[in-house]
């Protein structure tokens, strides 16, 4: 019985200097990143005006699978299979999603 407590006894203070070393590793952790915050560098560089629009046609070429550029109305699947049941998962578009056309 003498063994059990001493095995309960170490197996506590381990948990308790694991919990102890965890705690102080987040505060130094987090006081590291309140110091960088605060007096790290305000410098960082924006994208020039070519990479912007190289980007927002990037986007609009990814969104536009998505949008309804035709204006189409409804909740319609985009094509009926005959095979399918009515149970099938079906696209939903809970949103419009603006696209510039040229």
């Amino acid at each position: 019985m003498e063994g059990a407590l001493k095995l309960v006894t170490l197996a506590v203070r381990i948990a308790i200097a694991w919990t102890v070393l965890s705690l102080l590793l987040a505060t130094f952790w987090w006081l590291l990143l309140e110091v960088g915050r605060r007096f790290g560098t305000r410098s960082v560089s924006k994208p020039s005006a070519r990479e912007e629009r190289r980007l927002s046609a990037e986007v609009r070429a990814i969104y536009a699978g998505f949008a309804d550029v035709n204006g189409a109305g409804g909740d319609a699947p985009a094509h009926s299979d005959p095979d399918e049941t009515e149970q099938s998962d079906a696209l939903v578009f809970m949103g419009r999603i603006p696209v510039q056309k040229r």
